[in-house]
């Protein structure tokens, strides 16, 4: 049996005949590898199905958050900061001092509030898109956006019993936004999605 004739440019690798023209070079492991209609290398591993479930728990952390700044920010326009303070147990005339000042940057908290919302949600999108394409970097920014964001809601947690009529309404999102958060960090960190996403990659 005739062995294919060496490669001058890199010896020790041999041409690969092409069908239908002349030899081309076969790059080691080069048949393990999954090409498309147009020759080009792709990852042959398809996407579990928990992948379907680990983007959908995205778009809910994404959503109840958005919701939480919502609230947040109507909260800021709308509170009565000298009587919340009293009602803390500061002394009336201290806390209407507190007060005025507070509600003098009422504005500028609003303001970078939104922006804050504004830049995460931006964060998630990113991270959504790139989950999608099996980016395990996209894995670690969805894991420290779910745990600093259910810290950032539990160090608020005792402010929350302050805020009279909407305290209700933030806890109640606040514990789904954990439990969702929760449920993302079990799914994404789950033995089928740990392995694609920890998989050795080619160039697409």
């Amino acid at each position: 049996m005739s062995t294919p004739p060496e490669n001058p440019d890199n010896p020790g690798h041999p041409y690969e005949p092409a069908r239908g023209g002349p030899p081309r070079y076969a790059p080691p492991g080069g048949h393990d590898r999954a090409r498309d209609g147009h020759g080009q290398q792709h990852d042959p591993a398809p996407a579990p199905p928990q992948l379907k479930r680990l983007l959908g728990l995205t778009v809910a952390s994404g959503a109840l958050y958005a919701a939480l700044g919502v609230v947040v920010t109507i909260i800021y326009a709308t509170t009565d900061f000298a009587a919340m303070y009293q009602r803390m147990g500061v002394p009336a005339e201290d806390a209407g001092q507190i007060g005025t000042m507070v509600e003098q940057m009422r504005g500028i908290s609003i303001a970078s509030g939104v922006i804050a919302v504004v830049v995460l949600l931006g964060l998630y999108a990113t991270a959504y898109v790139f989950l999608k394409k099996g980016a395990n970097w996209a894995r670690i920014t969805g894991t420290v956006l779910a745990i600093l964001s259910s810290l950032g809601f539990l160090g608020n947690l005792f402010g929350f019993w302050l805020d009279g009529q909407w305290a209700i309404p933030l806890i109640g999102l606040g514990i789904a936004f954990i439990a969702v958060n929760i449920a993302w960090l079990v799914t994404a960190f789950g033995a089928p999605l740990r392995a694609w996403f920890t998989r050795p990659r080619y160039t697409r």
